[in-house]
């Protein structure tokens, strides 16, 4: 049976936007930021939080709501001084065109990625920590920009169709992205990308909030296996489903992952 596309409506205006915070900002967002995970019921409202090190120390608020007046469930962010702020009601496409998605355009760089069942205290400080311990090689590896993007995501799960990524307890990526701008660096930040994301694995791990089998393709390592993207079961079924439609393999010339 053909299932035809379904279009959303969207609203001519929203609320959102970008604030910039310094460092000593970071310890009350992520408390905040952990308050809006566990306290949130709007499904209209979401935000990021982005940890950074490098050229741009601290941290970077994604706010976005899907009408034209702030919130009640962003007021656990009230009281926080920004250094730059793009937060207004405004239409959609402005609020994107003020977002930095060229920044580091040009730039070498990596991405890996952890996946969680919720956000603990615990979890979001080691990542603050992450950020400080690998900031310190910057300077002399020609490293520019180090990210954490926690994304306290709604229980999206509840919208799961049957597909190759394991979405239905709605995992929370976390992404990892680190730039820099000399080859001789590369094994460097490769490895050092590698070890930050398997110590945060860890930490997940002990607080009992690791999700297994569900690395989301769009932030993973490039040697992230494909039981670790789409679980056990779906990685046989995809495999399963390559021998039908593509036995000769011609999918896997363009690259990416493999299963």
């Amino acid at each position: 049976m053909l299932r035809l596309s379904q279009t959303i409506p969207q609203p001519g205006q929203i609320y959102g936007g970008l604030q910039f915070f310094d460092a000593a900002t970071v310890p009350a967002l992520i408390n905040a930021t952990e308050a809006f995970h566990l306290k949130s019921q709007d499904p209209k409202a979401s935000v990021v939080l982005t940890l950074g090190g490098g050229i741009l120390p601290g941290a970077i608020l994604l706010s976005f709501y899907d009408g034209e007046t702030r919130p009640a469930d962003f007021d656990v962010f009230n009281g926080f001084n920004a250094t730059f702020s793009t937060l207004a009601t405004q239409d959609f496409s402005t609020m994107i065109s003020g977002s930095l998605t060229s920044l580091q355009a040009g730039y070498r760089g990596s991405f890996a990625s952890v996946s969680t069942t919720t956000l603990t205290h615990t979890l979001l400080a080691a990542i603050v920590n992450e950020t400080n311990y690998w900031t310190q090689f910057t300077a002399n590896r020609s490293g520019s920009l180090l990210q954490y993007d926690v994304e306290p995501f709604h229980a999206y799960g509840k919208f799961a169709t049957d597909s190759a990524y394991p979405h239905s307890d709605s995992p929370l990526p976390l992404n990892i992205y680190y730039a820099w701008t000399d080859e001789k660096d590369d094994a460097f930040w490769n490895d050092a990308i590698q070890q930050s994301c398997a110590h945060l694995i860890e930490v997940a791990r002990a607080e009992g909030i690791l999700t297994e089998g569900s690395v989301y393709p769009g932030y993973a390592y490039g040697t992230t296996t494909g039981d670790q993207l789409y679980g056990k079961e779906n990685e046989a079924r995809l495999r399963e489903i390559q021998k039908d439609y593509d036995p000769e393999g011609v999918m896997l010339l363009a690259g990416g992952f493999t299963i």
